[in-house]
């Protein structure tokens, strides 16, 4: 029974991470670049660069963050007149970038194992098998209640959690940029305001769908319960 708590609070803890990392992969795709500057009123680019070009730089920095391709990809772009796309700074942002998108979703892996894997420990034995659906439910409403945190103070105070954010993920100073620097024409503050509501919208579903299934198999396994104790009913 001690291993039982022990991986039912294993899934529990888990199961958020997991799904945070099912939603940042899902939104880091190209079909995003293409849904924000496909809005009429996606900020445009107060240097003149076309929809267009924004596209074809944007892709290439999501082909970079979610494949091996070396910082090269991104050095040797090159903007309409010719000179660079990216300066050493945002280069340098790029590689931190993706070393933290990586370390999300190396761990949202491990954690997905996990996971999984406490359930299917839990679900294997009659004794414990109650404890299935239970923790995948606390999970579920973990994720939820972790996001009514954060959702709320991203819909109240974006500045201080976008701050927050970089600040925590990134060394100091290196995530600040000019309006003039190519990440910024790129990726105004509406770009990840839509990010930070798909990767929420992504969880809750994920959350929501993860939750009923376990109340559904919770209720399952009561009634199996109860039927193995009293028998069928008698006609």
């Amino acid at each position: 029974m001690k291993h039982a708590r022990l991986l039912h609070i294993l899934v529990v803890l888990a199961l958020p991470l997991a799904l945070l990392a099912v939603s940042l992969r899902a939104t880091t795709g190209p079909w995003l670049v293409h849904w924000e500057y496909g809005k009429a009123d996606f900020p445009p680019d107060p240097y003149g660069l076309t929809a267009q070009e924004r596209i074809r730089l944007a892709e290439t920095c999501v082909d970079y963050l979610t494949t091996g391709a070396e910082i090269d990809l991104l050095a040797d772009l090159r903007l309409p007149e010719g000179g660079p796309a990216f300066n050493e700074r945002e280069l340098g942002h790029m590689v931190d970038v993706k070393r933290v998108f990586w370390a999300i979703l190396w761990a949202g892996l491990v954690t997905g194992v996990v996971a999984v894997g406490g359930v299917v420990a839990l679900a294997a034995r009659p004794a414990t098998r109650p404890r299935a659906p239970v923790a995948l439910l606390g999970g579920s409403l973990l994720t939820l209640g972790l996001l009514v945190g954060v959702g709320g103070l991203m819909l109240a105070r974006w500045e201080v959690f976008f701050t927050g954010f970089h600040e925590l993920l990134f060394p100091p100073g290196t995530w600040t940029f000019p309006t003039s620097d190519t990440l910024i024409r790129l990726y105004p503050e509406r770009f990840w305001m839509d990010v930070g509501a798909v990767v929420v919208g992504l969880l809750v579903v994920q959350a929501g769908v993860i939750g009923t299934g376990a109340l559904l198999w919770r209720r399952f396994e009561v009634h199996s319960s109860k039927f193995k104790v009293h028998g069928p009913p008698v006609a």
